[in-house]
């Protein structure tokens, strides 16, 4: 999995996206080294993703609106950063394919694969969960992962039924 789009600018977001996996991957394997859960990791990634859905909420002018959140949730630089494709889209749903993940490649770089390779991937996605949380109408699903060893990631957004 190497990235297909290049620039000086791109490859710069790539490198800030690696340094973010590097100290996560980090952290974990020191926590892990002092008897401690990576329970931590995933409270605070999601803390984080939950700054990016408020501040998301500010910025969207009706938070109901499915097309609305992609445009935004799927905005420059990230379009780029992923090499993500929309393959779905209609008014009840949408899949993103992201083609390219920089995390997954720098954790290869360290040299994790399979299940902990997985793992990491699962825990830094607690930031999109956290996310789509923000978002009362929406259900965020993962599907496959390139972490997973698949040719991309898979992230569906639905809205939620209505209650009567």
């Amino acid at each position: 999995m190497k990235a297909k789009k290049r620039s000086a600018a791109l490859d710069g977001q790539r490198n800030i996206c690696q340094r973010r996996a590097s100290t996560i991957s980090y952290m974990i394997e020191e926590a892990k080294n002092q008897g401690i859960s990576d329970d931590f990791a995933r409270r605070a990634i999601y803390r984080y993703g939950k700054d990016i859905g408020e501040e998301m909420l500010r910025i969207i002018t009706d938070p109901s609106d499915l097309a609305e959140f992609r445009h935004l949730f799927a905005a420059m630089p990230h379009r780029d950063i992923y090499e993500m494709t929309l393959e779905e889209n209609n008014q009840d749903s949408f899949l993103i394919h992201f083609h390219y993940c920089p995390y997954v490649e720098e954790w290869k770089k360290q040299g994790y694969s399979g299940d902990d390779l997985a793992h990491l991937c699962d825990i830094t996605m607690e930031g999109d969960r956290a996310v789509a949380d923000c978002f009362q109408n929406f259900k965020f699903q993962l599907g496959k992962t390139i972490a997973q060893n698949n040719d991309v990631c898979e992230i569906f957004f639905t809205k939620k039924e209505k209650e009567n």
